[in-house]
């Protein structure tokens, strides 16, 4: 997991150019272009390589989230304008998963609560962080991750989830 303000960062910093070249190309594109501006739903970048999800909603409680992890995306999730709580944990295959394990067809595998104890008590943890406008979380396959968490009441957020393939 990496966090940083999208305004201290350059596709060639160095903890960016550790991920993957589209991690590096989607940063470029971030950089380049408006994405404040794009409508809700799914702008294809680079077609199924690097996309991007816009979604407006309301903060809410930590007991309320999904944690999830991908095995062949990277996601940058920034914030446009609101701000949230996200928190994530190393994954690894003695987790415990929910439902039918992993949908390779969705890229997505959904965890129990359990694995990140912490939310649901309003305590301080350096596996979660209050990302604010402008600032960002890089959430690998190695991540467990959950957001959209309100950290004291629930606020109205937008955010941008870049889609980056490994």
């Amino acid at each position: 997991m990496f966090y940083a303000k999208l305004s201290e960062v350059t596709p060639q910093t160095k903890e960016i150019v550790k991920y993957p070249d589209t991690v590096i190309r989607a940063f470029k594109w971030l950089k380049e272009n408006d994405y404040s501006r794009l409508p809700l739903g799914k702008t294809a970048i680079e077609g199924e390589r690097i996309f991007v999800s816009v979604a407006e909603y309301q903060t809410k409680p930590g007991e309320e989230v999904i944690l999830e992890a991908h095995r062949k995306y990277v996601d940058i999730q920034l914030v446009i304008f609101g701000e949230e709580l996200m928190g994530w944990v190393p994954c690894s295959p003695d987790l415990p998963v929910l439902d039918d394990g992993y949908d390779e067809e969705k890229d997505v595998v959904f965890f129990p609560k359990e694995v990140m104890p912490f939310w649901s008590a309003k305590e301080e943890s350096s596996q979660k962080i209050l990302v604010k406008a402008g600032e960002f979380c890089v959430f690998a396959p190695e991540d467990v991750h959950a957001s959209q968490i309100f950290d004291n009441e629930p606020v109205k957020t937008r955010k941008i989830v870049v889609k980056c393939r490994v």
